[in-house]
């Protein structure tokens, strides 16, 4: 089969998986995190609060914040792309806050800070794509649906100073 004929139709539901593996209780286990085609190797996985945690190991927030981020910039970049702009770079820092709400712990809000390095882009045109991207980024539309506080800003990068 051509790499052409294994890719889904535009109408089929896309999918992505990942092998965790826990040992032990919520504030003493371990755990590990697989992706399901591999990218990133083997991560370490650990609850907020627990024993081990601190860095070298990631968390249902964070992995939050990462699936949150990596689906609103290349939502974004297709939203310029659409729009004529041919973006350089997009950064984005995320941030997901974990908390109780209504005597359940719940993810609370999703906080992305964008930075955009495109030619000929003003700072309205990237207001209104960012706009546009949160209405079509699956991710944004999950946690707005159960109901995480979704706190986005889009700025362009600082012009790069000419060396002459």
């Amino acid at each position: 089969m051509s790499a052409a004929q294994d890719r889904p139709r535009s109408d089929e539901v896309l999918h992505g998986g990942a092998v965790v593996v826990w040992s032990g209780d919520l504030k003493t286990g371990t755990g590990s995190l697989r992706f399901e085609y591999g990218a990133g190797g083997e991560l370490a996985l650990l609850w907020p609060g627990s024993d081990g945690y601190g860095p070298g190991a990631t968390t249902p927030e964070e992995l939050t914040a990462a699936a949150h981020a990596a689906c609103f910039t290349m939502t974004l970049a297709h939203t310029l792309a659409r729009n004529g702009h041919s973006t350089k770079k997009i950064t984005a820092t995320a941030r997901a806050t974990f908390g109780i709400a209504e005597h359940v712990r719940v993810i609370r809000r999703s906080q992305l800070d964008i930075t955009v390095q495109a030619d000929g882009l003003g700072e309205s045109e990237l207001a209104q794509a960012a706009e546009l991207a949160g209405r079509y980024c699956p991710v944004s539309n999950t946690l707005r649906a159960g109901g995480v506080e979704l706190d986005v800003t889009a700025h362009l990068a600082a012009p790069m100073p000419v060396s002459g």
